[in-house]
């Protein structure tokens, strides 16, 4: 294992031959930092005055050996610790593993170069471990997630600090207890059904569970066998929050289907009880064109159109409220040379200041009724040939589009009516039913957008709308 940084190194043997020869070549050999002490007690005077990454201690000494030296570092240090022995019986390195010595090695020949690089590769290893650990331990006390080691039967091997907090416990009070003296019963036990599925399967699972108005995400872990026994990691993050938010939308989504089902519902009864009498009235002016006066019946005729017209608009103004959800990637060029060709234009011309590759992220439907509601009202209020250009604002780019502009080369908007012509209902023309520019506000609002009118290079409206 690679380890970056310096480390150093305690050397302890009551041998001041080899504390000095061992610390001497692993500092010019390997680029260790060492230091020595002739025997337990000093070694521990040692540490606490200034630590080091790791302990290498001679096993045989006088008054404190090497594993009760170990016991003491492990204690009050808590560093790694490498046991030097002339003796390697089995006996030895039972004691040293149950002593939680991280690593064993005989001192025979070990100030020998071969030797000697191989204590140095121990070493390596044991403080990249210790400081993968640290890493580890320093990651998991921050998180906010609740982790637990428990065995298969539900007694806490090991808990961060979330997972005390959230029990209103502290992380020794919480080890060597039982996971239903935290959890309720039930929960406890399909948690460790959980843990028993994830052993079984070799792998993590994941599931979800609760307490109280509590929601939790969970991931169970196998880990490695201690002993015997089999071991799992819970990690539970608390998701009350985006269950609340779930909830939240399905209650706004619903409310929102209910609501565009009455608009539906409007529409059909607007559509049948408004163009049905409507109808009749056309058939009874075209009964009596013959005999009645040219200009009354010429009169009806308009009003009539005119009806046609304010129905068509707030049939389309009921429709506009309803929610967008089906938003898409429209380009800007297409939408705006669509409603063109939808317009009565008069002898006019399109401009088109734009990429085509310029797009909008848009309801295609909708904003091909901003562009079609645009043109016509220009249309109408101008009597002229008029040129009509779309363009992309001056702070748009090419990959994200922040606005886009339609102006004409027509008579314009005085700056006092500008807020006015885009209320329901506002007209100044006679046969206007005053929803047109309505239902391109209702739009824009439906996207979220924002609409202005500004006057055009040539001194016609400028309708500027910024997505």
């Amino acid at each position: 294992m690679d380890v970056v940084g310096d480390i150093s190194v305690l050397v302890v043997d009551d041998s001041d031959f080899f504390v000095e020869i061992t610390s001497e070549k692993l500092n010019d050999a390997h680029g260790f930092t060492t230091d020595t002490a002739s025997s337990g007690r000093d070694a521990l005077e040692s540490l606490r005055e200034q630590r080091v990454d790791c302990v290498i201690s001679d096993y045989k000494m006088p008054e404190m050996d090497g594993l009760e030296l170990c016991t003491n570092v492990d204690s009050e240090f808590s560093i790694p610790f490498i046991l030097l022995t002339g003796q390697g019986g089995e006996d030895v390195a039972s004691d040293a593993i149950g002593t939680g010595v991280d690593d064993y090695l005989q001192k025979k020949k070990i100030i020998d170069g071969e030797r000697l690089t191989l204590l140095a590769t121990r070493i390596r290893n044991v403080v990249g471990q210790h400081r993968a650990q640290q890493k580890y331990e320093r990651l998991v006390d921050n998180t906010p997630d609740e982790i637990v080691e428990v065995t298969t039967d539900g007694q806490i091997l090991a808990a961060n600090k979330s997972m005390a907090r959230a029990h209103n416990t502290t992380r020794p009070e919480l080890i060597d207890s039982q996971l239903t003296d935290v959890l309720p019963d039930e929960m406890a036990s399909e948690r460790l059904e959980y843990g028993q599925r994830a052993i079984t399967a070799g792998s993590a699972v994941t599931f979800q569970d609760s307490i109280g108005v509590r929601h939790f995400h969970n991931i169970v872990t196998p880990l490695s066998e201690t002993g015997d026994t089999n071991t799992i990691q819970f990690i539970s993050r608390e998701i009350t929050q985006q269950k609340h938010d779930e909830q939240k939308l399905k209650e706004t989504k619903r409310e929102l289907e209910q609501s565009n089902e009455k608009l539906d519902q409007f529409a059909s009864v607007v559509s049948h009880d408004l163009r049905n009498p409507l109808m009749v009235t056309k058939a009874r002016v075209d009964f009596i064109r013959d005999d009645a006066p040219t200009a009354h019946v010429e009169t009806m005729e308009r009003n009539l159109e005119r009806m046609e017209t304010m129905i068509d608009e707030l049939l389309t103004l009921a429709r506009v409220g309803q929610s967008i959800t089906d938003l898409s990637q429209v380009s800007l060029c297409a939408v705006a040379e669509d409603a063109w060709g939808h317009t009565q234009t008069d002898g006019g011309t399109l401009e088109l200041d734009v990429s085509r590759d310029t797009v909008v992220g848009a309801d295609y439907g909708r904003l091909l009724q901003i562009f079609e509601n645009l043109f016509r009202n220009a249309f109408d209020h101008n009597d002229t040939p008029l040129t009509l250009r779309v363009g992309t604002l001056d702070d748009a780019d090419e990959t994200e589009l922040s606005g886009f502009y339609l102006e004409d080369d027509g008579r314009g908007i005085p700056p006092e009516g500008r807020s006015k012509v885009l209320d329901h209902g506002y007209t100044t023309s006679d046969g206007g039913s005053g929803f047109g520019l309505s239902i391109v506000t209702d739009i824009v609002a439906a996207h979220d957008w924002d609409i202005t009118i500004a006057e055009g290079q040539d001194g016609g409206a400028r309708f500027e709308i910024r997505c």
